[in-house]
């Protein structure tokens, strides 16, 4: 049964009509990716939530220009969070790729404690100038504690920080190469993400960025 409310998980809520604003950028730069999620539909029965949410994705820096948009369908049962995403890149109302991707989400919201450690795998599709790109990857998270994170949305002195290490298989055509992602995510219940820092590793390679919450309405907390 959902343990708060409408709620499955008080960490990856899903209520009617609710949305998040969130932006996402490089570790030091100003132009940022704005990214907004709104619940489309919710239905519970049977102990098992199912969520239908909508994502727009602008471009760097331009907060008015889409650059793409996503359906995720979320799953919520006495085993976890899952997620299904289908979507499409493109300004303009032109397609110039698609993605498809089976996400771990998270784990019940019981087992969400201070060191609690949970594995999972995901896998990502995109059509990149017609080439098949397949990200394939292998994760490891922890729940490291529960601390205060301040970000534009507001303060949440009770989030909990989740560590995660995860290992990418790349395969583009006959190519295949391989990445390390090590990633700190900060979840308020009655809420969800608040905050995630990402940090990339490809050969001599690295990249980092930032994603904040900037604003959320409609939930029930």
């Amino acid at each position: 049964m959902p343990a708060r409310g409408e709620d499955c998980n008080a960490y990856f809520p899903l209520q009617a009509d609710a949305r998040w604003v969130y932006e996402e950028g490089a570790a030091g730069s100003n132009a940022t990716m704005r990214r907004t999620i709104t619940v489309q539909s919710v239905s519970t029965s049977d102990g098992v939530t199912n969520a239908e949410l909508r994502q727009q994705v602008s471009l760097p820096g331009q907060p008015d220009v889409t650059a793409g948009t996503a359906t995720t369908r979320v799953k919520c049962d006495a085993s976890g969070v899952t997620l299904t995403i289908d979507g499409s890149a493109g300004v303009g109302g032109e397609t110039s790729g698609v993605i498809k991707a089976k996400l771990p989400g998270l784990p019940p919201e019981s087992d969400m404690k201070p060191g609690f450690s949970w594995r999972g795998d995901s896998e990502v599709e995109t059509m990149d100038s017609g080439t098949r790109v397949v990200a394939q990857g292998a994760r490891g998270s922890r729940v490291e504690g529960v601390e205060s994170v301040t970000v534009p949305a507001g303060t949440f002195p009770d989030a909990l920080k989740v560590a995660t290490v995860q290992t990418l298989t790349l395969h583009r055509g006959q190519d295949t190469r391989y990445a390390r992602q090590q990633v700190l995510e900060w979840y308020a219940r009655g809420v969800g993400l608040v905050k995630r820092e990402t940090r990339t590793s490809q050969g001599q390679d690295a990249a980092a960025s930032v994603e904040q919450l900037q604003s959320y309405s409609g939930l029930k907390r």
